[in-house]
């Protein structure tokens, strides 16, 4: 049996302080996916409770998005005094802002809710993979992040579960996020601040990282899959049910089992970006998301949607591990947050680009042409993810591997570390 397993697990052993901190993450994860599923899944119940058209309700999505900029304040945060306080407040903020968007009244009222949400989740997942990237050791570290990814699969495909109960009222998914609050003193308990490393020091934040060349192609590759993926996540339950024909019992029956197959992704990618690298992993994730989509939105076979259902879950969910933690890995300590959030805020941006692009162009072209239209936009980003520097390996305590702590810790993965990783893949700054 492992024989078959090998492939999925982890290239090297979690210790046991590993085990403790991809548990507590994986609790993140599993709330946030659940809550931030909620539009996507409920999206044909909600779209007529609040009177919209699907080109009214794509573009409200997209506008709401723009709240991730929220997500820039709480990692600028972070690398100021600590990643601790702002990754519990995004985790509390998210519970909050999901839950009172049962309460709405207007289409405004609900776009302002989720675009608080869009803020939390994008912070949030920007200072849990942030987070993971400092604490796990190099060998398993995207396989980690994998293990956080997965668990914001398992939180989304209970709420798809949850399709029934919004057919009978949209909003009761909306008030069942609250219990994530449940959680929030656990996590307060359980994310602390490295003690061997202390808190980082409160300063001016670093930005050089915007005038480098790695920060562009890296906004590139995060803003342009972006586009293609968040309209055919936010129109699949509307696929499936209105142009397929398909009751809501069996499009959740096919979107989990596709999903549930395509789950593989988290793991196998984690593993691939752990031992082959986070560039070839994070291309062939995109031209699996890019096969997969397209096919999704122009088969109306059970039989075919099935496996291109699988396909494109599978790249969608490889893509977490290695593009994340790539992008994570570029930049150095004291604006590793930062830029991190800058990129997440700049798919976030390239998510309401392509529900813009679905409102304006659905009406006219309809819904297959607009994402094969978008769809060569994740072949320009698989191009580009060739331009940014492997990462494999590499130790994050600091970039210089001078200090004796580094040393001892490194030693067992310095034969890892990349020859083009040796140094950060930025302008150097005077602070350093």
């Amino acid at each position: 049996m492992k024989p078959l397993l090998d492939p999925i697990l982890p290239s090297a052993r979690f210790g046991p302080s590993d085990r403790a901190l991809t548990v507590t993450m994986w609790l993140v994860g599993f709330v946030q996916g659940f809550t931030q599923a909620q539009p996507a899944a409920t999206l044909p119940f909600t779209r007529a409770g609040l009177g919209l058209s699907q080109a009214d309700i794509s573009s409200l999505l997209a506008w709401a998005r723009l709240g991730s900029l929220l997500a820039v304040g709480l990692s600028i945060w972070a690398d100021r005094s600590g990643r601790r306080r702002p990754l519990l407040a995004a985790y509390a903020l998210l519970v909050v802002a999901s839950a009172a968007g049962g309460l709405v009244t207007s289409p405004l009222q609900f776009g302002l809710s989720q675009g608080l949400v869009r803020g939390a989740t994008s912070g949030l997942s920007t200072l849990g993979v942030v987070w993971l990237a400092e604490h796990l050791a190099p060998r398993i570290r995207a396989y980690g992040v994998g293990i956080y990814g997965a668990a914001g699969s398992f939180g989304a495909g209970l709420a798809v579960i949850g399709l029934p109960l919004a057919e009978a009222n949209w909003r009761i998914p909306y008030f069942l996020t609250g219990a994530g609050l449940l959680l929030l003193p656990v996590l307060a308990y359980r994310i602390r601040e490295p003690v061997d490393r202390g808190t980082i020091p409160a300063r001016r934040v670093d930005t050089s990282f915007l005038q480098t060349p790695v920060f562009l192609v890296a906004a590139l590759t995060s803003l342009l899959p972006s586009a293609f993926s968040s309209l055919g996540l936010a129109f699949l339950t509307e696929r499936l049910v209105n142009q397929v024909g398909l009751s809501s019992g069996e499009a959740v029956l096919l979107t989990l089992s596709g999903g549930t197959v395509g789950a593989v992704g988290f793991f196998l990618g984690g593993r691939l970006a752990d031992t082959w690298g986070r560039r070839p992993t994070t291309i062939l994730a995109l031209l699996s998301i890019l096969g997969g989509g397209v096919a999704v939105y122009n088969l109306g076979s059970v039989s075919l949607l099935f496996p291109a259902l699988i396909v494109s879950s599978f790249g969608s969910f490889a893509y977490v591990p290695a593009a994340s933690i790539h992008r994570a890995e570029l930049f150095r300590p004291e604006q590793r947050a930062t830029a991190s959030s800058a990129l997440t805020w700049v798919g976030t941006l390239g998510s309401a680009i392509g529900l813009l692009t679905g409102g304006l162009m659905i009406d006219r072209l309809g819904l297959s042409a607009t994402m094969a239209l978008l769809g060569s936009a994740v072949l320009v980003a698989a191009l580009l993810t060739l331009r940014l520097p492997e990462t494999r390996g590499l130790l994050l305590d600091r970039w210089e591997d001078t200090g004796e702590k580094d040393q001892q810790a490194g030693q067992d993965h310095e034969s890892d570390r990349p020859p083009d990783a040796a140094q950060p893949p930025t302008t150097p700054n005077d602070d350093d």
